[in-house]
């Protein structure tokens, strides 16, 4: 098996993937890692983020909202992959005000098909 780059420098790749939807499709999300922000992901976009081994937090954000935290574990190497998107639509308009904390959601894709 080949090593992936990230194995080759010491790293592991974080990869978010932003599903498309109507709301805040103009807006991009911060991706924070650890409380830090380390890249942006836009409505209907994938992007890869290089991170050190370990455990980390991840959470996206936008604005005064953000995702629920999702905790990871990872070695060098590792390739992690997440989706995230808005949680619900008009409908669910009241997380804003009441639960801004899980105005978007974050969550491990599976990787088995």
């Amino acid at each position: 098996m080949n090593p992936t780059g990230a194995a080759l420098t010491g790293l592991a790749r974080l990869t978010i993937d932003r599903v498309h939807h109507y709301r805040d499709t103009v807006r991009a999300y911060q991706v924070r890692v650890d409380g830090h922000q380390v890249g942006r992901v836009k409505d209907d976009k994938c992007e890869t983020f290089e991170i050190t081994p370990g455990v980390h937090e991840v959470r996206v954000r936008l604005l005064w909202l953000q995702s629920p935290t999702v905790e990871l574990r990872v070695e060098a190497g590792d390739e992690v992959h997440l989706r995230t998107g808005p949680n619900g639509g008009i409908m669910q308009a009241w997380r804003i005000y009441l639960a801004p904390h899980t105005a978007m959601f974050l969550e491990p894709v599976n990787s088995q098909s």
